[in-house]
C-alpha cells in the first residue's frame, strides 16, 4: 500500500492543480518510483488511498503499469496511516504480510529485507531506519540489536523512520475501533513492550519530498542542475532550476533556483531567484501567490 492522501500543502500553489504524488521528479511522477521499486521486487498488487484530486492518481497509473493491478481507495476525510490501512484490510489481511510506504518521498526499501527481519523475529513490523540528512529535524528511533527500543527515547542509536514498513497482518487485531488514527503513535509505540518492532538500517538514496527546497534538493542529487521536460524549449538564462513539460522560457528571462510547472510560458523579460511558477487557475486563491503578467503566479521558496 502507497500512502498518498495528502494535501501537499507546502508546494502550494503547485498542489492547488496536482497532486504531490504526481509531482514529476527527474521527469517522471514521484509515486512512479515507488512503483517502480515495488514492481522491481516482484510486487504485482498495489493499493493507493487517494483524498486531494484523486482522478489525477487513479487515471494515470494505470496505463504507465500496465502489468500491475491497482485497487484505490478514496478517503473523504484523511484517515492517518492507520486509518487508511483498516479501511482497506480486507484487501490485506488475506497475507502474512504487507509493506507500506509514504507516497511522499524518493526512497528504494530493502524489501527483502523488510520482510526477512519480520518474520524471522516474528515482529509485528519491521521499519526501515537511516541516518538523518545534517541539520534535519526528525523525531528519533531508537534501536539495539535489530529491534526498536523507542520513539523519541529509547536504548542504543537514534535513527529518523524513512517511511517503509513490512507489516504482519495481526496488527489488523490491534487497531482502534474507530476510522483515524495514525499507526505508529496509537499502534508502534503503546504496544512495543508486547510486540517486537525490528530494524533494517538503510543509508541508500532517500528524499522527503515535503518542500520546494527539499523537492529541488532532490532533483538536483539525482538529475544534476538543470531538468527540461517534455515538449519544453528554453531560450533564457536557467540556471539550477526544473522545468516541467510544456514550457516556454523566452531570450530575457532569467531563473535562478526556480521550480516552472506545466505548460508555462515566460515570454516577457524578467529575472526571478528562489520562486515556484504556474499557470493561474480558479483553483489558486488569489491571496495565495503574487501574479506575474501572462497568467501566470508565483511565491518565493
Amino acid at each position: 500500500m502507497i500512502l498518498a492522501a495528502g494535501l501537499g500543502t507546502r508546494l502550494q500553489p503547485l498542489t492547488y492543480t496536482i497532486p504531490k504524488p504526481m509531482m514529476p521528479l527527474c521527469n517522471r511522477p514521484l509515486i512512479a518510483w515507488l512503483i517502480d521499486s515495488l514492481v522491481d521486487a516482484g510486487v504485482r498488487d498495489i493499493v493507493v488511498n487517494l483524498h486531494h484530486l484523486p482522478e489525477a492518481i487513479e487515471r494515470s497509473l494505470p496505463p504507465l503499469f500496465p502489468d500491475v493491478h491497482f485497487e484505490f481507495s478514496y478517503e473523504p476525510e484523511i484517515l492517518g496511516t492507520g486509518g487508511g490501512v483498516r479501511k482497506i484490510r480486507a484487501l490485506l489481511q488475506g497475507e502474512e504480510d504487507f509493506f507500506l510506504l509514504n507516497g511522499d518521498t524518493f526512497q528504494q526499501p530493502r524489501y527483502d529485507e523488510l520482510r526477512r527481519q519480520r518474520r524471522e523475529r516474528d515482529a509485528l513490523a519491521a521499519l526501515t531506519l537511516r541516518h538523518p540528512p545534517e541539520g534535519d529535524r526528525y523525531t528519533p528511533v531508537w534501536h539495539e540489536d535489530g529491534l526498536v527500543t523507542g520513539f523519541g527515547s529509547g536504548r542504543g542509536e537514534a535513527l529518523m523512520f524513512s517511511g517503509s514498513h513490512c507489516i504482519s497482518r495481526r496488527i489488523f487485531r490491534l487497531f482502534p475501533e474507530r476510522d483515524a488514527f495514525g499507526i505508529v503513535q496509537e499502534i508502534y509505540q503503546p504496544l512495543l513492550q508486547q510486540e517486537p518492532i525490528a530494524a533494517v538500517i538503510d543509508d541508500g538514496p532517500w528524499f522527503d519530498i515535503g518542500t520546494p527546497r527539499r523537492y529541488l534538493a532532490a532533483s538536483r542529487a539525482l538529475c544534476g542542475d538543470q531538468i527540461v521536460g517534455a515538449r519544453s524549449v528554453v531560450e533564457g538564462e536557467v540556471r539550477d532550476s526544473v522545468i516541467w513539460d510544456d514550457c516556454f522560457i523566452a531570450r530575457g528571462v532569467a531563473l535562478d533556483s526556480c521550480i516552472v510547472a506545466h505548460g508555462v510560458e515566460m515570454r516577457a523579460p524578467m529575472r526571478l531567484r528562489n520562486a515556484l511558477i504556474c499557470r493561474d487557475d480558479p483553483a489558486i486563491p488569489r491571496d495565495s501567490a503574487q501574479r506575474l503578467e501572462g497568467g501566470l503566479v508565483f511565491v518565493s521558496i
